[in-house]
Parts: structure tokens; sequence; C-alpha cells
């Protein structure tokens, strides 16, 4: 019991503090030697402009995704929670997106949103829309068409936890709730929803600290651009460290972006217990 509790020890907490070392050196990717410089990392970082934009782009990113897988995986669980034919098949199906890796689905939107060989480019442009034909090189549809991908990616976790919950929910609440004459959206608002919220927010903290963290999507589909429109802490820690070679302002900002998660996962817990206390 003891060597598995040091190894994850080890593993979990080791990485953390060697960050919070080295956000206060001044220390270059290829080691040698290094000095203290204190703060100077932190006040560094939060004097250039590029981090308030990199913070504005993490917030837009992190909740819109939030809200959208949010939205889309609450439909998608309520309808897949009824009886209909090949329900299992459906379900099974939904799953797909979730499945596939990050490098594949980036590559498979880079290919349908290509203006060359993109069928969904096609697509846009044979409708009309309003819309960029290549979004991931505009500066106005680079953030909404990552948060898109990030969210096909990602909202079947949501339907998987929604679901389970759903099929907790005893019948008798809704039958009650019939014989009084309640209609099925005041069903959702009175039922469904009040006993879903403690659920929300739990995956809505676990789904806010890995939009947060998330550097895959937007690396291999914009890596940053178009003019830093789509620059996310997760870029930029990536550039001090393997662009710039400066382990210490990475570490800072890698620090700060933990302290953040820590201040969001606190707030969501407080709200988690409120919840919980209402429903006792």
């Amino acid at each position: 019991m003891l060597p598995m509790i040091l190894m994850i020890a080890l593993l979990s907490f080791y990485p953390v503090l060697r960050v919070l070392s080295m956000s206060v050196r001044q220390q270059s990717l290829y080691g040698g030697d290094s000095s203290f410089v204190g703060v100077q990392n932190f006040m560094t970082l939060m004097a250039e402009p590029i981090f308030a934009q990199a913070l504005w782009n993490n917030i837009v990113f992190g909740f819109g995704s939030l809200f959208a897988q949010l939205i889309i995986g609450l439909v998608v669980a309520l309808v897949l929670n009824q009886q209909f034919y090949l329900r299992g098949a459906v379900r099974g199906t939904i799953m797909f997106s979730y499945l596939v890796p990050y490098v594949v689905a980036a590559i498979t939107f880079r290919f349908m949103l290509s203006d060359a060989t993109g069928i969904l480019s096609y697509l846009i442009n044979a409708s009309g829309l309003p819309i960029s034909s290549s979004p991931f090189g505009s500066r106005d549809w680079a953030m909404p068409a990552v948060i898109a991908v990030n969210t096909w990616k990602n909202f079947p976790f949501m339907v998987i936890v929604f679901l389970a919950r759903l099929q907790g929910i005893s019948q008798d609440l809704y039958e009650g709730a019939s014989v009084d004459g309640a209609r099925g959206y005041q069903k959702f608002l009175h039922i469904t929803f009040p006993l879903l919220l403690p659920t929300i927010l739990v995956v809505g903290m676990l789904r806010t600290i890995w939009n947060f963290n998330n550097f895959e999507v937007i690396f291999l589909l914009t890596s940053g651009g178009p003019l830093r429109m789509t620059l996310t802490f997760p870029i930029l820690i990536h550039r001090y460290v393997f662009g710039e070679f400066s382990m210490g302002r990475g570490s800072a900002l890698a620090t700060i972006v933990l302290v953040l998660l820590l201040a969001m996962a606190f707030v969501y817990w407080k709200l988690y217990e409120k919840m919980q206390e209402r429903t006792e």
C-alpha cells in the first residue's frame, strides 16, 4: 500500500512542485545556470498585451465550448431517454465522435473546411450563408470554428453522464405530475432540471478544467491564429517553452492557470454544496 501511495504522490505532486519552483527562476529549456527572480516572471507576463488577449480567448473558448456541450448533451440525452425503435444502436452511434482521437478529428475538419477540397466549404458556398468557407483562416470565424470542433468531439461525455442521471429519476414523479395535469415542459422545469442541476455542476466543473487546458484542438487547427484570435494559455505556454526556450515564463503562466482553475473549481464546489442542501 505504501509504495502505491508514494508512486501516486510522485506522479501527481512532483510535477506541480517542479513547475512552481521553475516559475520563480530564470531558466532555459536546455538547462544550464538558473537564477532566482521571484515574481518577475509573473509581472512580466501580466504586463504584456498578449496575456490579456490569451486570457480572453481562453474564457471564450472554455465557456463557449462548455455551454454548447451542455445544451447539445442535455437535448440528446433527453431524446435518448425516450423509448423508440433502435434506441440501443443510436446510443452506441452517438459515442463515435468521443472515441475519435483529437488528431484524426482535427485533420478531418481541416480537409472538410478546406477551400480546395472541403465538402463543407463547398456546401457553405453553395448555400450562400454569411459564413466563411475557410473559417480556420478567418478572424471572425476561427474561434467559433474551433469551439464547434471541440463541441463535436466532446459532447458525448455530457450525453453519457446526463443519460445515467435521467435513468435514475423515479418515473413515479412524472406519473404524479401527469395526474396533476402538468405538461411536458413543466415536468422538465420542476422535476428533471432541478434533479439534474447537481450533475450539471459536476460535469460543468470537469469540462471547464478540460476546456481551459485543451491544447490539441487549437494547436492542430489554427496554432493560435489567425492574428492570435484563437491564442489561449496552453498555446502560449507552448510558445514560451518551445519557441522562446523559457522554462521560467512557461512555468509562471502554468502556475497562473492552476490558480485560476482552482478558483473556478472552488466556486463550482460551493454551488454544488448549495444544490445538495436544497435537494435534501
